[in-house]
């Protein structure tokens, strides 16, 4: 396999200021917390702990892969695990280095796109799993909060995931409904934002092409609440070897607003968005600054950890090119 097309200059400009974005916003956060709280939490997490959170998240991977691979098969492209895992973790890899959180799904489309030929489920494959995860972070984060309602007296959060829902469903509706789709796309041409109709298209294509395939569609959705779950649970424990005493059901409800806040294309892998969200929202629990910056900089590294993998799958897949050349 070979690198995907080195970004242009425009690119380029771009990614070095969403990496300064990402900078200046840890800089500021490190200069308002308790850095002597941040510290002192740390020293509190239990290495046995930490390790087994790093499994949790490899195990998460794993899940993620093998959703991927239920939807892949539903269009005929029958792939091994082993090769699929590899794609997932490169493209984990190197979403480390782009733009938002699903800057790595350009590698992972990049990859497969030349592995099945440019079939043309391959990138649509792509887009049904991000969307089925998605779908299934916001249904955990609704019934979270009807969960917490009474002990969770916040009118913001309560719209913040409502609102996030709805905005979601609608474009659902949008992109499932070729007559709202045309309106749509109409509505942007007119008012000269005509560049975005082909953005729409892409979806709108891979979700026309899935909506026959009602068993993968059902499996990706209950594999994405496992593993939306898992990694929930997994910022839980982490919180749990900090001492922050926060209940379970908070977690349910603030996990899924900072994922979607560090979806914003702003910073580099979310960094810097993700950790003023996890101040911003556990503060509303109690949590000192410290400690919430603290939690959100563990569990980074734990996808910092098991998306390295991801490097050493690009250097095997160098490797085997390499000597397949030769």
């Amino acid at each position: 396999m070979e690198l995907p097309t080195p970004p242009q200059p425009r690119g380029r400009s771009a990614l070095f200021v969403k990496l300064a974005v990402s900078g200046i916003l840890l800089a500021v956060l490190f200069w308002r917390v308790d850095r002597a709280a941040f510290l002192r939490s740390l020293q509190t997490l239990p290495a046995p702990l930490f390790l087994g959170c790093v499994a949790l998240y490899a195990l998460g991977y794993l899940i993620s892969t093998i959703r991927w691979q239920r939807l892949l098969q539903a269009e005929g492209i029958r792939l091994p695990l082993w090769r699929l895992v590899l794609v997932y973790l490169q493209g984990a890899f190197f979403n480390l280095f782009l733009p938002t959180l699903i800057g790595g799904d350009v590698v992972r489309g990049y990859f497969i796109y030349r592995m099945t030929r440019g079939h043309d489920a391959a990138i649509a494959s792509i887009m049904v799993d991000r969307l089925s995860g998605f779908a299934a972070l916001m249904l955990i984060a609704v019934g979270a909060l009807a969960c917490a309602y009474g002990t969770l007296d916040d009118p913001q959060i309560a719209v913040l995931v409502l609102g996030v829902a709805a905005l979601f469903t609608l474009l659902m509706f949008v992109l499932l409904n070729n007559r709202v789709k045309d309106l749509v796309a109409s509505f942007l041409r007119l008012v000269g934002l005509g560049r975005f109709e082909a953005k729409l298209q892409g979806p709108v294509d891979a979700l026309h092409r899935y909506r026959r395939h009602y068993r993968a569609l059902g499996q990706a959705l209950l594999l994405s609440f496992l593993l939306q779950a898992l990694i929930i649970v997994t910022y839980y424990l982490i919180g749990v070897g900090l001492n922050l005493s926060v209940p379970l059901v908070y977690f349910f409800v603030f996990i899924p607003l900072i994922t979607v806040v560090a979806m914003l294309p702003v910073s580099v892998a979310g960094l810097g968005v993700r950790e003023a969200g996890v101040i911003y929202f556990f503060a509303k629990v109690g949590v000192d600054a410290g400690a919430a910056l603290g939690m959100s900089l563990v569990c980074f590294s734990l996808t910092l950890i098991v998306s390295s993998l991801g490097g050493l799958a690009f250097l095997f897949d160098r490797h085997a090119a390499k000597r397949a050349a030769d």
